[in-house]
């Protein structure tokens, strides 16, 4: 089975985690817009969970964000019960500084909201130390987040945290952050339309793992939508506009996929799987998964490993005119 190292951590885990997210349930964000993956059965999530270890999954990677109070953490926790010792849990926490309203970091400010955050993941986790805490924060200014760095040190030396990274795809910002001597990984995009090459080459000039999130470009790359599609309740996707040229484009790609992989036993999902292990030897890709048959899926793909050159050079071909620079200077995160 495949298997990747956790950066300078030299943490090994197996070649893709499970994404957390989805067990979360549905909650709102901004403008009262779901940002969740519809409705969710805690037992089903944690039979998941189950399923995903049997599997050799070892990675879980969630958020004290995912889900109303915590609620993905609490599922989690809940799931590996009496199995701490054989998982490695990523989490993050949310914004602690806010650059616009105050100049100077405030490191005493920081220091508390820090505590309080990890303190609280903890307690959901049902655990007393986390493998890997990130700053769950796109666009952190970089003053401050030397200021978080050296908190998470702090963590470090007291034990609740063995490493530390960053959620955020602009490399710009993280390079010094990435410095620190317990940093080990950076989570960022990465799939068959995105890219991002800057945060590609700090992982490995740093020597850290990258944890890819959006590697089904939130199951868009699965096959399983078409413009056709209707709209789904408590669902992110549901304000999502599948006329619109760039998903046109997309589906197009997909079916001239469908093509070249006749010969293939993989399904259009374990592709793109495998098309990022294929591109990047760092990559651990974390699709989200909440049912038995998803997991079982995804998890599929590493009994196949990455792609070959060959088709992974067509795909590259398919996906050319559609593929997008993902790094921050260059395209929003905020953008679909």
């Amino acid at each position: 089975m495949l298997t990747r190292r956790m950066g300078k951590s030299n943490i090994k885990v197996s070649g893709l985690g499970m994404g957390c997210w989805a067990i979360g349930g549905p909650f709102k964000g901004k403008n009262d817009q779901y940002l969740a993956y519809g409705n969710v059965d805690d037992k089903e999530s944690i039979r998941t969970i189950h399923k995903a270890l049997e599997l050799g999954v070892n990675l879980f990677d969630t958020a004290e964000a995912y889900g109303i109070k915590g609620r993905s953490e609490e599922v989690l926790g809940e799931a590996l019960r009496g199995r701490r010792e054989s998982v490695v849990i990523a989490t993050k926490f949310n914004t602690v500084y806010d650059d616009a309203k105050e100049i100077t970091p405030d490191i005493k400010k920081i220091r508390e909201k820090i505590n309080n955050a990890v303190n609280g993941s903890l307690e959901r986790l049902k655990t007393n130390y986390i493998d890997i805490y990130q700053l769950h924060n796109a666009v952190q200014q970089p003053k401050s987040a030397l200021v978080i760095r050296d908190v998470l040190e702090e963590l470090v030396d007291e034990g609740k945290i063995l490493y530390y990274g960053w959620s955020t795809d602009d490399a710009n910002r993280a390079e010094e952050f990435a410095k620190g001597k317990h940093c080990t990984a950076m989570q960022y995009v990465l799939n068959l339309t995105r890219y991002n090459t800057p945060m590609s080459k700090l992982c490995e000039n740093a020597d850290m793992a990258g944890i890819i999130r959006q590697p089904l470009q939130s199951g868009i790359l699965t096959g399983k939508y078409s413009p056709n599609t209707k709209r789904t309740a408590n669902h992110m996707l549901g304000s999502y506009d599948f006329t619109q040229e760039r998903y046109l484009k997309i589906f197009k790609a997909l079916d001239q996929l469908k093509e070249i992989l006749k010969d293939e036993e993989s399904s259009l999902a374990q592709i793109a799987l495998r098309y990022i292990w294929s591109k990047d030897q760092r990559a651990i890709p974390i699709p989200g998964a909440k049912t038995v048959e998803q997991i079982e899926l995804n998890t599929d793909a590493l009994n196949f490993g990455p792609l070959s050159n060959q088709l992974t050079n067509e795909i590259d071909v398919i996906f050319h005119d559609i593929s997008q620079d993902f790094s921050y200077e260059n395209f929003a995160y905020y953008k679909k």
